[in-house]
C-alpha cells in the first residue's frame, strides 16, 4: 500500500486531516491576535485620553485627581471592563498555545475554535469602542490636544528661554540687573525640567501645566531683559528731569509765603482754609524729593545698575514732586480765582447764565416728558444763581462762598445732564 505521493516526498494520506487541524489552530491564533492588536492599539490611547480628560477637569475644579471621574472617563472604565475580559480570554488562550507542538487533530480543532470565537468576541467590541469615540469626540480631541500641544511649548519655552539668557548676559555686560528677571529666567528652567519629567513619564497634564507655566516664565524673563537698556536710560534722563523740576518748584516754593499772606490779609478764612497747610505739605513733599535724590545719585552711580529699584525710586521722587507742584498750584490758582472774582464778579455770573441757558435747550429737546422731569432741577439752580448774584451785590461780599456756591450750581447742572444722557 502507497504511504507517500510520488517521490517520497508528500505528506502521509493519514496526516492531512491533523495537519490542516494544526494550519487552521495556526491561523485562528493568528487572526485573534490581531484583532486583539486592534483593540489594544484603541484601548492604550483611549486609556491616556480618557486620565488626561479627569485630570484636566480635576486641575479646573482644584480637586485632587485620585478618585475625580468625568462622563468620559466613567464610559470608558464601564467599556473597559467590557473589553477586559476577552481580552484575558484571549491571552489565557495565547499563553496556553503552542504552535511548534504537533497537537492532536481534535485538540488543534479545539484550539482554533476557541481562537476564533475570541476574535469574535473581540471584533464585537470594536463598534461599542467606535460609538464611543463618536460620542466623546470634543472631549477626545481636547485631551488629545494637550498631549500633543505640550511637546511643541516645552520646545517654545526652552527656545524663549535661550534667547532670555542671552539678553540677560548682554545687560549684565553694559552694567544693567533686574532680579525679577532672573527669578523668572530661573522659574523657567524649573518649569521646563518639571515639563520633559511629566512628559517622559506620560503625564500630559502636569507636562502641559508646567510647560504653559514655563512660556509665560521665559517670556516674562526675555522681555524685561530685552528691556533692561531702555529701561536704565530712562531712568538717566528722568534723573535730570526730576532735578530740573525740582528747581522749579523751589522757585515756586519762595512765592508761597507771599501767596498765602494774600490770602489771608484780603479773603475770609473760609475762601482759603483747605489751602492753609500748603507750606508745610509743600515743604514734605520736596524733603521727600531731595532725600529721593540723594539716592537716586547713589543707584544710577552704581554698577551694575539695579534698573527695578531705580525705576521704582524715579516714581516715588516724580509722585513727590507732583504733589508739592499740586499744593503750589492750588494755592496759587485760588488766589488768582479769588482775585479774578473780586475785580469782576459779572464774568462768573454770565458764565453761570450761559450754562442754564445752554441746559435749558438741551432739556427742551429731549423726548416724551423728560423736558417737565428735569423743569424743577432747572427752575431750582436757576433760583440758586439769582441769590448768588444778591452775595455779589453785598458791601462785603464772602467770595469763598460764591466761590463754592457756584461750584455747587455747576455740578447740578453737570449731575442733571448726565442722568439726562443715561450715563
Amino acid at each position: 500500500m502507497a504511504t507517500s505521493d510520488a517521490g517520497g516526498s508528500g505528506v502521509r494520506w493519514w496526516r492531512r486531516s491533523r495537519d490542516l487541524a494544526q494550519q487552521q489552530a495556526r491561523a485562528a491564533q493568528a487572526d485573534a491576535a490581531q484583532a486583539m492588536s486592534h483593540l489594544e492599539s484603541l484601548e492604550v490611547d483611549l486609556n491616556e485620553l480618557s486620565e488626561i480628560d479627569a485630570a484636566a477637569a480635576a486641575a479646573r475644579a482644584g480637586a485632587e485627581r485620585i478618585g475625580f471621574t468625568t462622563p468620559l472617563s466613567q464610559e470608558w472604565d464601564r467599556i473597559s471592563v467590557e473589553t477586559g475580559i476577552p481580552a484575558l480570554q484571549f491571552y489565557e488562550l495565547d499563553a496556553a498555545y503552542d504552535a511548534r507542538v504537533d497537537h492532536e487533530e481534535d485538540e488543534a480543532r479545539r484550539i482554533a475554535a476557541g481562537f476564533g470565537a475570541a476574535a469574535a468576541r473581540l471584533r464585537e467590541l470594536l463598534p461599542e469602542v467606535e460609538r464611543f469615540r463618536a460620542t466623546h469626540a470634543d472631549a477626545l480631541a481636547a485631551a488629545a490636544a494637550i498631549r500633543e500641544d505640550t511637546p511643541g511649548l516645552i520646545e517654545r519655552a526652552d527656545t524663549t528661554r535661550t534667547e532670555a539668557s542671552l539678553a540677560l548676559a548682554a545687560a549684565s555686560n553694559q552694567g544693567l540687573r533686574d532680579g525679577a528677571a532672573s527669578d523668572a529666567l530661573v522659574r523657567a528652567s524649573t518649569l521646563i525640567g518639571t515639563a520633559r519629567a511629566a512628559a517622559e513619564e506620560r503625564r500630559w497634564v502636569d507636562a502641559h501645566t508646567a510647560a504653559t507655566g514655563a512660556v509665560a516664565a521665559a517670556g516674562e524673563a526675555r522681555r524685561l531683559a530685552t528691556d533692561l537698556p531702555d529701561r536704565a536710560e530712562r531712568i538717566r534722563t528722568g534723573h535730570l528731569s526730576v532735578r530740573t523740576r525740582r528747581d522749579a518748584i523751589l522757585t515756586q516754593q519762595a512765592r508761597l509765603p507771599e501767596v498765602m499772606s494774600q490770602l489771608r490779609r484780603r479773603y475770609t478764612v473760609d475762601a482759603w482754609r483747605d489751602v492753609d497747610g500748603a507750606p508745610e505739605r509743600v515743604a514734605a513733599a520736596l524733603k521727600q524729593v531731595e532725600d529721593g535724590l540723594v539716592e537716586l545719585d547713589r543707584l544710577v552711580a552704581q554698577r551694575p545698575l539695579d534698573v527695578p529699584a531705580g525705576t521704582a525710586l524715579l516714581a516715588s521722587v516724580r509722585t513727590a514732586i507732583n504733589d508739592a507742584n499740586e499744593d503750589l498750584r492750588a494755592a496759587t490758582d485760588r488766589l488768582q480765582r479769588l482775585d479774578s472774582l473780586a475785580d469782576d464778579p459779572q464774568v462768573l455770573l454770565e458764565r453761570l447764565r450761559r450754562r442754564l441757558v445752554d441746559a435749558r435747550r438741551f432739556v427742551s429737546a429731549l423726548p416724551g416728558s423728560d423736558p417737565h422731569r428735569y423743569g424743577p432741577t432747572l427752575d431750582a439752580l436757576a433760583r440758586r444763581t439769582e441769590q448768588l448774584r444778591e452775595k455779589v451785590g453785598a458791601t462785603r461780599p464772602d467770595w469763598g462762598a460764591v466761590i463754592a456756591e457756584a461750584d455747587a450750581v455747576e455740578a447740578g447742572l453737570d449731575a442733571m445732564i448726565r442722568t439726562a444722557r443715561g450715563h
